[in-house]
């Protein structure tokens, strides 16, 4: 049975919102970056930040990451995987912070290393934010929504 309007808890209240204060956090013209070398995760997550107005890059490597970031200055945040071969997430993100501009993009990893020691370890190599597999959505948005307000 639904419970009345009045005793509904809000699900996130300090989620940010957008004029259309019921549905989720909108993007519109921002571009994030996914590296990620599962290609139908990549795709899966891509468009549900599609959906929501991002711009979607993606990469599949950590050296094609970090040329995009290096090449385009418009991505404004970086969904990284840690598990990537040859150079893996914790260097692509090292790599990134040493580009000019790299410096100030949030870039969020998004693994499926999901312990606390995991998060720790993600946050001292340099990144914003950690968010395990598989993705929540919302919670990304949400962790999305701080980082690039």
């Amino acid at each position: 049975m639904a419970q009345p309007a009045e005793h509904r808890r809000d699900p996130a209240p300090d989620a940010p919102r957008h004029p259309d204060a019921s549905g989720p956090p909108r993007f519109a013209g921002q571009k994030v970056l996914i590296v990620d070398d599962d290609r139908r995760g990549a795709f899966a997550l891509g468009s549900a930040l599609s959906a929501r107005g991002l711009t979607v890059v993606q990469a599949a490597t950590g050296p094609d990451g970090l040329a995009a970031v290096e090449h385009d200055p418009t991505i404004r945040a970086v969904l990284l995987d840690i598990a990537l071969p040859g150079l893996d997430g914790y260097a692509t993100a090292a790599r990134i912070r040493e580009l000019d501009h790299g410096a100030a993009t949030p870039i969020i990893a998004v693994t499926f290393e999901a312990s606390n020691a995991d998060r720790a370890k993600a946050l001292a190599a340099g990144m914003d934010e950690h968010v395990p597999k598989p993705v929540d959505v919302p919670r990304l948005l949400r962790v999305l929504a701080e980082l690039l307000n």
